[in-house]
């Protein structure tokens, strides 16, 4: 029997490893990567709605806050461009 594993490091150096044990076959190391990949999303999911809440944001980073200004409800024009032909001509 083997394992897949995967370690995370949050911000304050602390570290989590994580291991889904696997069979010595391909569906398996399948299976156990998707499992192992499951569990690492949910547990970054958990840690940006915690740092949400609690307003934290990384070393250097600026927080963003929502604002409900009207400046963002209107659509973006779609950026203006002339049609080029192409640039090789195939032979027919």
């Amino acid at each position: 029997m083997a394992a897949v594993r995967a370690e995370l490091m949050y911000r304050d150096g602390q570290r989590e490893k994580l291991s889904v044990k696997v069979e010595n076959n391909l569906n398996s190391l399948i299976n156990g990567i998707q499992e192992l990949n499951v569990n690492v999303s949910r547990i970054l999911s958990e840690l940006v709605e915690r740092e949400k809440v609690g307003g934290v944001c990384a070393e250097g980073e600026l927080c963003e806050e929502e604002d409900d200004s009207d400046e963002d409800d209107e659509p973006e024009e779609p950026p203006k461009s002339e049609v080029q032909p192409p640039a090789k001509r195939c032979k027919t």
